[in-house]
Order: C-alpha cells, then sequence, then structure tokens
C-alpha cells in the first residue's frame, strides 16, 4: 500500500522547492522584483501618481531605500516629484514619458522570458500551472479577507 504524505510533509517538500526556485532564479530577474524596476513597474501599474510612502510600503523597503530608488530613477530622467496639488505637505511620484516606455520595455522582456519558459513546460503543464496559481491566488485573497473581518 502507497503512504500517502501528510500535508505537514507535503508543505515541506513545497518550501524546499519555492526556495530551489529563487535560488534558480538569476540576480537580473530577482532585481525586477526590487529597487528601480520594482518602483517603476508599480507606478506603470497604478497608473497614477503615489508618494513615496506607498511605494515604500508597497515593495516592504524603508524610507530612506525608497529616497535613493527615487533620486536614482529621477536623475535618470524615469520619474518626477512634484507637491500634491490636494495637500501640498504630500509628494506625488509619477512616471515621465522616458518611464512610461522603460517600464513597457521590461514587461515586454518579462512577458518574453515567461513565455519561454511555459513553452518549455509545454501546453498541458503550463495550463496547470496556470489553473493552480489562480486558485492559490484566490485562497489566499479569500483568506485575507476573512482574518480581515476577524474571522
Amino acid at each position: 500500500m502507497e503512504d500517502t504524505p501528510t500535508y505537514g510533509e507535503l508543505a515541506e517538500e513545497l518550501l524546499r522547492e519555492l526556495g530551489s526556485l529563487v535560488s534558480a532564479l538569476t540576480p537580473v530577474v530577482l532585481n525586477t522584483t526590487r529597487g528601480e524596476t520594482a518602483t517603476l513597474m508599480t507606478l506603470s501599474r497604478a497608473g497614477a501618481p503615489m508618494t513615496p510612502g506607498q511605494l515604500g510600503a508597497h515593495a516592504h523597503v524603508s524610507s530612506a531605500r525608497v529616497a535613493n530608488i527615487l533620486r536614482s530613477l529621477e536623475e535618470k530622467g524615469l520619474v518626477s516629484r512634484a507637491h500634491s496639488a490636494a495637500d501640498r505637505r504630500n509628494v506625488e511620484v509619477s512616471l515621465t514619458d522616458a518611464g512610461r516606455a522603460e517600464a513597457g520595455r521590461v514587461r515586454a522582456e518579462r512577458t518574453q522570458v515567461v513565455a519561454r519558459y511555459l513553452s518549455e513546460l509545454g501546453t498541458d503543464d503550463a495550463a496547470q500551472l496556470l489553473r493552480i496559481v489562480g486558485r492559490t491566488v484566490d485562497i489566499l485573497r479569500d483568506r485575507a479577507a476573512r482574518e480581515g473581518a476577524g474571522q
């Protein structure tokens, strides 16, 4: 009779595999999840100006790190900072035309990398991966909503 692993054993195996996945990612891929690229992509997805505090909260980085990232992006002409029209005490960060173009280039590059990966998985495995990731997002959002409601 075949031994069925427990959820605890499956959890340990999943965590090991996720650790292996992270270590298999190239530094270039990892760098797109934080720092300048992440800030550009966050602003692009938002489609509206954001405060440095909002950007820091989104990326889980300190205000000092956000300030350094924004200074660098501003020097490169990719973002601009201006006082909020609603509250002059607040600063809002926006993408410049060059920043929008760079975000579009990064998005296209990411799409090509992921498309190549999915083609290596094959149609069936790629479809299963997308199904499982979608289900995972649904479960995590439901759990967050329940916990937010005090359940």
